[in-house]
């Protein structure tokens, strides 16, 4: 069998699941706009000016595929990217969805292959592919890295509701605005095996299309750059709690300040580490223990893990959160939600499940494990240690497992 893979930016799971398919000798070729060359990062590194974008680029490189084969769209990944750091169009989401219609033309056109026997892609870019490999008679494998769309919808219009006035002013216009329901509907029908990284997807999927053949295959982290902090020589009397993340509707922060206002903790300060999507009037409201620094690169992102003791993630909606693994891996302790079901990550100490939905009962294990941290938490060592089996040797394994059966 040899399998056709694509991916719209390149990122972790996509790289590890691309070289599944390599090892195994099924790789017909990994699809994906552009994996620069060290040359090609060095060179930028010199540009003043675009640090940012030259961090992004350099975790699309993968020296494990460097030898693979690649089919690239280069100049037009190149002409986003410029569109983007030059600010030349406000959307982010307008160029991402560019990149989708280039991976699935490019796949569409790919899988015509004789050797392509199935074709492997992801959310909102396999329709078309996915069409034409039905056609031929090869398989459909579809990776859904964040739950199904339609269990999304109904949430996300409660929440928006709920918290009209956490919401940016031009949330109503820009809603949904490249969404393409009907796309992600027809991919999931076409599909002859969806990859879903946790039961909380799986679930969400099984809800909406009961019958879809549904094989989980966890996420992994990087255990040897997410680490235990250096020795620390001064003890800090505050609690340094801390999100990372989009700072939005979706990933529960509402939630939490409402919970941090209720809780009034004392000696506490709280970290808010991503990109701002509420309302901006909130920024001047927040207390002064609660402090927003906004987007960081991922060397930032460790160093404020090793700086902090416990991680906090009220999320509602996710696939599996990478940032969960690697906020562990650094030995924090996390208090998240039921969205974290199946992982077992909440175990033995190493952290603290609360209800999603529910600002009281987030404020009352803020204040527990402010008054007693050494007494409901693990230490660090022995959060690295829940962690430690969610590596990406696994993930490989799960994926070659689940589509050898197609």
């Amino acid at each position: 069998m040899k399998i056709l893979f694509g991916h719209p930016t390149g990122n972790p799971n996509s790289h590890h699941a691309a070289l599944s398919h390599y090892d195994s000798g099924r790789l017909a070729a990994f699809c994906v706009p552009w994996m620069p060359s060290s040359a090609t990062l060095a060179l930028l590194k010199r540009i003043p000016g675009i640090s940012r974008a030259t961090d992004r680029l350099e975790r699309r490189r993968f020296l494990p595929l460097v030898n693979a084969p690649l089919i690239q769209g280069k100049l037009g990944e190149i002409n986003r990217l410029i569109r983007r750091q030059l600010k030349l169009q406000s959307a982010d989401e307008r160029l991402s969805y560019e990149a989708n219609d280039w991976l699935m033309r490019t796949m569409a056109k790919e899988c015509r292959r004789s050797e392509v026997s199935a074709v492997h892609s992801y959310e909102d870019c396999s329709l078309w592919q996915f069409q034409e490999a039905k056609k031929a008679g090869k398989a459909c494998i579809y990776d859904m890295p964040i739950g199904y769309y339609p269990w999304w919808q109904d949430k996300q219009n409660q929440l928006f509701k709920k918290y009209r006035d956490y919401l940016p002013s031009n949330t109503e216009q820009s809603k949904d605005r490249f969404v393409r329901p009907n796309q992600k509907q027809d991919e999931m029908q076409l599909a002859d095996l969806v990859l879903a990284p946790s039961e909380f997807v799986a679930n969400t999927i099984r809800e909406f299309v009961p019958d879809k053949n549904v094989q989980i295959a966890p996420y992994g982290v990087d255990l040897d750059y997410w680490c235990l902090p250096p020795e620390q020589e001064t003890t800090r009397h505050e609690i340094h709690f801390l999100f990372a993340g989009q700072i939005g509707i979706r990933k529960g922060v509402p939630d939490l300040l409402e919970a941090w206002n209720i809780a009034n903790p004392k000696n506490a300060v709280l970290n808010l580490v991503g990109r701002w999507s509420l309302n901006e009037s909130l920024k001047s409201t927040l207390p002064n223990s609660v402090r927003y620094h906004g987007l960081c690169s991922r060397a930032e992102l460790r160093k404020w893990f090793h700086r902090s003791d416990i991680f906090v993630f009220p999320t509602y909606f996710e696939g599996f959160p990478l940032v969960v693994l690697e906020a562990m891996a650094c030995g924090l302790p996390v208090i998240s939600t039921e969205v974290l079901s199946g992982m077992k990550l909440l175990e033995q100490g190493c952290g603290i499940p609360v209800p999603s939905g529910n600002p009281n009962a987030l404020a009352d294990t803020l204040i527990r494990v402010t008054e007693n941290p050494a007494t409901d938490l693990a230490t660090r060592e022995n959060v690295r240690t829940c962690v430690a089996k969610y590596t990406w040797d696994n993930y490989r394994n799960a994926v070659s497992q689940a589509t050898a059966t197609i």
